[in-house]
Order: C-alpha cells, then structure tokens, then sequence
C-alpha cells in the first residue's frame, strides 16, 4: 500500500476531533414507494423521519449550487444537468425519508413536479450505477457473523422476487449471457477468500429495487481485528466510544 499505509493511523487529522463517525447515507430514489417497501419490510429499517414537499431559495442553494455553478460556466441547462428547481414551489418539490438501521442511518430523496404527489416518479431519469464510474456510490449492509452468506442472498432475490420487487437481482459470480440464465446459475454468490488484511472478508454485490448498487458483507477473523483496531483507535483520537455489534 503506497497511498497511507498503516504506519501513520497515529496521526491526528486536522479537523477529526469535530466529526463522531458517519451520520447517514444518503441516495435519490425514482420510485419513492418501492423503496421503502425494500428497506422497511425486506430489510427491516425503521422511518426515522420524514416529510414531503419541501422546497425554498435556500434549500435549492443549499442543494445545488456548486452543480448549478458547473453548469451555468459550461453554458448547459440546469434541467439538462440534473438540477430540479425548487426554489418557490411552483415546479418541483423534495421528499424526505430517513431510514434507521441502529448504527447509521439511510437518507432517500425523492425530487417530483409540484402538483403530483410522492407516489410520483422522480424528476430525473435514474443513471447507471455501475462502481466503475468516478464518484459512484454503493451502499453497504453488515451481515452477522453467523449468516450463510449464500443463502442470504438466495433468501433475498426469492423474498424480494415473491413481494413484487422483481428488480432485485444477486450478481452470481458466474458469468451469464443473458437475464434467461440467471435463474439457473449457481447460488454461490459470495467472494470470501481474500489475502493479507482482507482474511475474514465475505460480500456480495446486489442490485436494488430502483437499480441502486447494494453490498451486503460479512467481517471476521483477522479483517474483523483490522477493523476493531481502526475503530478503538477512531474512539481515541475523535474522543467518541463506538463498539462493534456484537453479532
């Protein structure tokens, strides 16, 4: 590891002793509805907070402004560059869901035309979120240590599949030529044999119900040890008393 190897997981940072950790992530469903049926009834989160049709100057500013800056300077149309107008409330408006899974929490947005309501498709078109893209996110969940990595996955796409959520797919680790071989493909999903600081690490790659990329993942023997070290080493330094979950 060339780029800040473990060597220098001594050092403070500049502005760490600010931050407690990771609060939330956040994404921009197409499909409002869809989502929380996933995330609440499939995955179990709990609705945090939430509210629907908000807009105003600051909040579009707060939003949008580097993006709108970007693409004033480039001579493009804000709606050409993805950017929703919520300054009055006349054209589009935001929904609002915060999803709680007890140690961060899952922000969805939702941007639709003023006069619709949130059953309503987003604004925007949804884009590929392939990893391989620059700035593309992925979300990731924790599995228990005790889990069968492979039959949760199995479980997931036939649970989904059988609530409607048909969009759902776990990539198998075989390659298929067409979505016809899916269903005959093996089930042996995950990648768990990895080297070095990585032993212990078990995932797999699953695309959601609005597309969005998904990585459920499994920590044990010496990866879970990294990551324990990491974590009392954070607490120390960020003055903050995080501890691993005890499945």
């Amino acid at each position: 590891m060339e780029l800040y190897g473990f060597d220098g997981n001594e050092q403070p940072s500049k502005l760490g002793h600010y931050l407690q950790g990771i609060q939330h992530f956040g994404f921009t469903t197409p499909d409002l509805e869809k989502s929380l049926k996933f995330y609440i009834d499939i995955l179990g989160g709990r609705l945090a907070v939430g509210g629907d049709g908000f807009y105003g100057e600051e909040l579009h500013n707060l939003l949008f402004q580097a993006d709108e800056l970007k693409a004033r300077e480039k001579g493009i149309d804000p709606t050409a560059a993805g950017i929703p107008d919520i300054r009055d409330g006349s054209k589009e408006v935001l929904d609002v869901r915060f999803i709680e899974f007890g140690n961060a929490s899952l922000e969805m947005l939702h941007f639709r035309g003023a006069n619709s309501t949130a059953s309503a498709p987003n604004t925007f078109e949804p884009i590929n979120t392939s990893v391989g893209f620059g700035n593309a996110s992925h979300l990731s969940f924790f599995l228990k240590s005790d889990i069968d990595v492979n039959k949760f996955g199995e479980e997931l796409e036939s649970v989904c599949h059988a609530n409607g959520l048909t969009n759902v797919q776990v990539h198998r680790k075989v390659d298929v030529k067409s979505r016809e071989d899916l269903s005959s493909a093996s089930k042996n999903f995950a990648i768990d044999q990895f080297p070095g600081s990585f032993d212990g690490w078990a995932l797999i790659y699953v695309k959601g119900p609005n597309g969005e990329q998904l990585e459920f993942n499994q920590v044990k023997v010496t990866c879970k040890d990294n990551f324990l070290s990491a974590q009392q080493l954070y607490n120390r330094l960020a003055g903050t008393r995080y501890e691993w979950p005890a499945g």
